[in-house]
Protein backbone atom coordinates (compact mmCIF):
# COMPACT_ATOMS: atom_id res chain seq x y z
CA UNK A 1 0.00 0.00 0.00
CA UNK A 2 1.46 3.18 -0.75
CA UNK A 3 2.45 6.05 1.78
CA UNK A 4 -0.74 8.20 -0.04
CA UNK A 5 -3.18 5.46 0.46
CA UNK A 6 -1.90 5.43 4.36
CA UNK A 7 -2.32 8.60 5.31
CA UNK A 8 -6.00 8.21 3.14
CA UNK A 9 -7.36 5.34 5.17
CA UNK A 10 -5.82 7.14 8.46
CA UNK A 11 -8.41 10.18 9.01
CA UNK A 12 -11.25 11.87 8.22
CA UNK A 13 -11.20 15.09 5.04
CA UNK A 14 -10.57 18.13 6.50
CA UNK A 15 -13.33 20.15 4.30
CA UNK A 16 -16.09 18.92 4.29
CA UNK A 17 -18.66 19.23 1.33
CA UNK A 18 -20.41 22.78 1.14
CA UNK A 19 -23.33 22.75 -1.36
CA UNK A 20 -23.00 24.88 -4.53
CA UNK A 21 -25.67 26.85 -3.88
CA UNK A 22 -23.15 28.63 -1.47
CA UNK A 23 -21.34 30.07 -4.63
CA UNK A 24 -23.91 30.01 -6.99
CA UNK A 25 -24.35 32.75 -8.86
CA UNK A 26 -28.37 33.65 -9.50
CA UNK A 27 -30.08 31.93 -12.22
CA UNK A 28 -26.84 29.81 -12.20
CA UNK A 29 -28.23 26.48 -13.61
CA UNK A 30 -25.13 24.31 -14.20
CA UNK A 31 -25.40 20.79 -12.61
CA UNK A 32 -24.27 19.82 -9.21
CA UNK A 33 -21.09 17.75 -8.79
CA UNK A 34 -20.03 17.06 -5.05
CA UNK A 35 -15.98 16.15 -5.31
CA UNK A 36 -15.68 12.40 -4.18
CA UNK A 37 -14.27 12.40 -0.63
CA UNK A 38 -11.56 10.97 0.19
CA UNK A 39 -10.22 10.24 4.11
CA UNK A 40 -6.94 11.92 4.85
CA UNK A 41 -4.81 11.82 7.98
CA UNK A 42 -6.11 15.07 10.08
CA UNK A 43 -3.15 16.98 11.16
CA UNK A 44 -2.45 17.99 14.57
CA UNK A 45 -4.66 19.95 16.18
CA UNK A 46 -1.79 22.42 17.45
CA UNK A 47 -0.60 22.94 13.60
CA UNK A 48 -0.49 26.57 12.58
CA UNK A 49 -1.38 26.09 9.38
CA UNK A 50 -4.50 23.98 10.49
CA UNK A 51 -5.62 26.28 12.92
CA UNK A 52 -5.52 29.49 10.72
CA UNK A 53 -7.25 27.69 7.60
CA UNK A 54 -9.23 26.01 9.99
CA UNK A 55 -10.55 29.23 10.93
CA UNK A 56 -10.53 30.97 7.71
CA UNK A 57 -13.17 28.17 6.81
CA UNK A 58 -15.57 28.02 9.54
CA UNK A 59 -15.53 31.86 8.38
CA UNK A 60 -16.48 30.74 4.98
CA UNK A 61 -13.41 32.30 3.87
CA UNK A 62 -12.47 29.27 1.42
CA UNK A 63 -9.99 31.13 -0.93
CA UNK A 64 -8.29 32.44 1.79
CA UNK A 65 -7.80 28.78 3.30
CA UNK A 66 -7.27 27.48 0.01
CA UNK A 67 -3.86 30.08 -0.38
CA UNK A 68 -2.62 28.57 3.15
CA UNK A 69 -3.14 24.85 1.75
CA UNK A 70 -1.54 25.70 -1.90
CA UNK A 71 1.42 27.66 -0.27
CA UNK A 72 2.03 24.72 2.28
CA UNK A 73 1.92 22.37 -1.28
CA UNK A 74 4.11 24.64 -3.10
CA UNK A 75 6.59 24.65 -0.34
CA UNK A 76 7.41 20.64 -0.42
CA UNK A 77 8.88 18.55 -2.44
CA UNK A 78 6.74 17.37 -5.61
CA UNK A 79 7.01 13.53 -4.11
CA UNK A 80 6.06 14.42 -0.48
CA UNK A 81 2.60 12.85 0.62
CA UNK A 82 1.72 15.65 2.23
CA UNK A 83 1.96 18.00 -0.70
CA UNK A 84 -0.94 15.58 -2.30
CA UNK A 85 -2.71 16.50 0.73
CA UNK A 86 -2.43 20.29 0.27
CA UNK A 87 -3.07 20.64 -3.29
CA UNK A 88 -6.06 18.16 -2.54
CA UNK A 89 -7.59 20.67 0.41
CA UNK A 90 -6.63 23.72 -1.66
CA UNK A 91 -8.38 22.33 -4.98
CA UNK A 92 -11.78 21.58 -2.88
CA UNK A 93 -11.88 24.77 -1.11
CA UNK A 94 -11.19 27.10 -4.43
CA UNK A 95 -14.20 25.19 -5.94
CA UNK A 96 -16.58 26.06 -3.06
CA UNK A 97 -15.43 29.21 -3.22
CA UNK A 98 -16.21 29.23 -6.99
CA UNK A 99 -12.30 29.54 -8.20
CA UNK A 100 -12.94 26.81 -11.03
CA UNK A 101 -9.57 26.87 -12.75
CA UNK A 102 -7.42 26.87 -9.79
CA UNK A 103 -9.21 24.77 -7.99
CA UNK A 104 -8.71 22.03 -11.61
CA UNK A 105 -4.91 23.13 -11.22
CA UNK A 106 -4.74 21.84 -7.80
CA UNK A 107 -6.27 18.88 -8.65
CA UNK A 108 -4.15 18.27 -11.62
CA UNK A 109 -0.97 19.00 -9.03
CA UNK A 110 -2.22 16.45 -6.45
CA UNK A 111 -2.38 13.58 -9.53
CA UNK A 112 0.33 14.53 -11.01
CA UNK A 113 2.15 13.84 -7.04
CA UNK A 114 -0.27 10.80 -6.13
CA UNK A 115 1.72 9.47 -9.73
CA UNK A 116 4.92 10.10 -8.91
CA UNK A 117 4.69 8.10 -5.13
CA UNK A 118 2.91 5.65 -7.56
CA UNK A 119 -0.48 5.79 -6.01
CA UNK A 120 -2.43 5.68 -9.30
CA UNK A 121 -5.88 5.21 -7.40
CA UNK A 122 -5.41 8.74 -6.34
CA UNK A 123 -4.54 9.62 -9.13
CA UNK A 124 -7.58 8.51 -11.19
CA UNK A 125 -9.40 9.43 -8.14
CA UNK A 126 -7.51 13.60 -8.69
CA UNK A 127 -8.07 12.96 -12.17
CA UNK A 128 -11.81 12.48 -12.69
CA UNK A 129 -11.86 15.51 -9.63
CA UNK A 130 -10.75 17.68 -12.69
CA UNK A 131 -12.87 16.62 -15.30
CA UNK A 132 -15.82 17.19 -13.20
CA UNK A 133 -14.71 20.76 -12.38
CA UNK A 134 -13.85 21.08 -16.48
CA UNK A 135 -17.72 20.70 -16.47
CA UNK A 136 -17.88 24.19 -14.45
CA UNK A 137 -14.79 25.56 -16.35
CA UNK A 138 -16.99 24.98 -19.93
CA UNK A 139 -14.01 22.78 -20.67
CA UNK A 140 -14.86 19.51 -23.21
CA UNK A 141 -11.95 19.03 -24.06
CA UNK A 142 -10.05 18.94 -20.79
CA UNK A 143 -13.11 16.93 -19.60
CA UNK A 144 -12.38 14.35 -21.91
CA UNK A 145 -9.01 14.00 -21.41
CA UNK A 146 -9.12 13.58 -17.24
CA UNK A 147 -11.63 10.88 -18.06
CA UNK A 148 -9.26 9.06 -20.50
CA UNK A 149 -6.31 9.26 -17.80
CA UNK A 150 -8.64 7.89 -15.18
CA UNK A 151 -10.01 5.01 -16.87
CA UNK A 152 -6.14 4.59 -18.62
CA UNK A 153 -5.35 3.79 -15.07
CA UNK A 154 -7.97 1.81 -13.91
CA UNK A 155 -7.60 -0.66 -16.74
CA UNK A 156 -4.08 -0.57 -16.79
CA UNK A 157 -3.00 -1.19 -13.26
CA UNK A 158 -3.84 -3.70 -10.71
CA UNK A 159 -7.45 -1.86 -8.94
CA UNK A 160 -9.35 -3.17 -7.09
CA UNK A 161 -12.65 -4.11 -7.80
CA UNK A 162 -14.79 -1.34 -5.97
CA UNK A 163 -12.07 1.18 -7.21
CA UNK A 164 -12.04 -0.32 -10.74
CA UNK A 165 -16.19 0.21 -11.19
CA UNK A 166 -16.28 3.52 -8.96
CA UNK A 167 -13.46 5.17 -11.58
CA UNK A 168 -15.71 3.91 -14.23
CA UNK A 169 -19.09 4.84 -12.75
CA UNK A 170 -17.58 8.41 -11.80
CA UNK A 171 -16.37 8.53 -15.38
CA UNK A 172 -19.54 8.21 -17.32
CA UNK A 173 -21.39 10.15 -14.71
CA UNK A 174 -18.82 13.16 -15.88
CA UNK A 175 -19.09 12.12 -19.62
CA UNK A 176 -23.10 12.95 -19.36
CA UNK A 177 -22.83 16.24 -17.53
CA UNK A 178 -23.54 19.07 -19.99
CA UNK A 179 -21.05 21.65 -20.68
CA UNK A 180 -21.32 25.22 -21.91
CA UNK A 181 -18.21 25.31 -24.08
CA UNK A 182 -16.04 28.34 -23.35
CA UNK A 183 -13.84 27.84 -26.44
Amino acid sequence: MSTISKLLVLGVLLVPFIPRAAVAQEGDMRPMYELPTITVSAPAESDPLYERASALYEQAKWIEAAELHRGAAESMPKNDPNAYLQYDRAGRLYFYGGEYEDSRKMMENAAEIAEATGDMVSAAYRHIDAAFISVWEGYPGMRREHVQTAEKYATEFNFGEQDYEQVYALTRGVGMLPVEDKN
